[in-house]
């Protein structure tokens, strides 16, 4: 069966330590794994072109697919990660990128594994910016050695309806988009610090061939720099001929309005917030389903707001399909009244 939707990205093992100090060791996710989800939480079936180090979680490969992913366009490579990301989150939802460790360090280094009182999470985290990760394999060395490629994708989905390209370096959103476009799939793209790091001139061979651009304030900020929001939205719709919506995080999101030049803003769901990793990137996977239903920006920014309220409330990107053991289904039924 040819997947309705398809979402092209990583699949990572993350360590996260919430804001009231909550940790989350050897978390499942990705951008690739977070984006699937939140197209699964409206789509009963949703495909994925990955690739796979073997330390990836296999219980959590077997809950995906229960819950509606196909992994017919994940690779799997004979590799184990050394070295995982860690999150540290504070207050306001902001967290330090660039942190690393093996599995285990945490334990070894003498600190809780359940939760960290905010001093412990200050030496923790001055711990990480100091260690060095010479000599480990992380996702970022995975990912730069086995970039994705559409061998690896199954011929038939070339006839897809809808692609969401997670951030990925330009030449594979690129080969994403030479194989996916011409069956008239709609394509979106959610830039990343891949993208962020180009300039807008650069970029925009792979920007007039978007339907959607969805960068987050800061990626927005980077692409269009000492301009503000409204500003920048509307010097990005001289390059992408698509919706454009910049993330807001807890703030929800701004649409931009091309008929009045003006943008709209969506405010996100409310929800008790455990992890926000991923809400961005479920945010764009539930985008993605509502421009394909309806169309229209706004109403597919609404359907964005409400796949990432489902995964900033559990660790992990199967945290939301664990909640509800009926799968994706139930969770799409239900979605799908709220959205009414």
């Amino acid at each position: 069966m040819i997947p309705d939707l398809v979402t092209v990205g990583g699949l990572t093992v993350d360590n996260v330590v919430a804001a009231d100090g909550t940790v989350g060791l050897a978390k499942a996710g990705g951008n690739g794994a977070y984006s699937a989800v939140g197209a699964l939480m409206w789509r009963p079936a949703v495909g994925l072109v990955s690739a796979a180090v073997a330390s990836y979680p296999r219980e959590t490969i077997r809950r995906l697919e229960s819950g509606g992913l196909d992994l017919g366009g994940v690779v799997w490579r004979d590799e184990e990660l050394t070295s995982s990301n860690w999150f540290i989150y504070d207050a306001e939802g902001r967290r330090e990128e660039g942190l690393s460790s093996p599995p285990g360090a945490l334990a070894e280094a003498g600190f809780p594994t359940d939760r960290l009182s905010p001093s412990q999470t200050s030496q923790w985290r001055e711990i990480l910016r100091a260690r060095s990760t010479t000599n480990e394999i992380s996702y970022s060395e995975f990912r730069n050695r086995h970039p994705l490629s559409q061998r690896q994708i199954p011929p038939a989905w070339k006839d897809t309806r809808a692609v969401l390209l997670a951030p990925s370096q330009p030449d594979v959103m690129h080969e994403m988009l030479d194989f996916f476009k011409p069956g008239g799939a709609v394509v979106i793209a959610d830039p990343g610090w891949q993208l962020a790091e180009h300039k807008l001139d650069q970029l925009a061979p792979l920007l007039s061939k978007l339907d959607a651009f969805l960068p987050s304030e800061v990626e927005l900020r980077a692409l269009v720099p000492g301009a503000d929001l409204e500003h920048a939205l509307r010097v990005l719709s001289d390059y992408c001929p698509g919706a454009l919506a910049v993330k807001l995080g807890a703030k929800g999101s701004l649409v931009w309005n091309r008929v009045t030049d003006t943008p709209a803003s969506v405010p996100a769901e409310a929800t008790e917030t455990v992890d926000p990793t991923g809400a961005g990137d479920s945010f764009c996977g539930g985008f993605l389903v509502g421009l394909l239903e309806t169309g229209d920006a706004v109403q597919a920014a609404r359907f964005g707001s409400m796949s990432a309220s489902r995964i900033v409330a559990h660790f992990g990107a199967d945290g939301a399909l664990l909640a509800h053991p009926d799968g994706a289904s139930a969770l799409s039924q239900k979605a799908a009244m709220e959205c009414r």
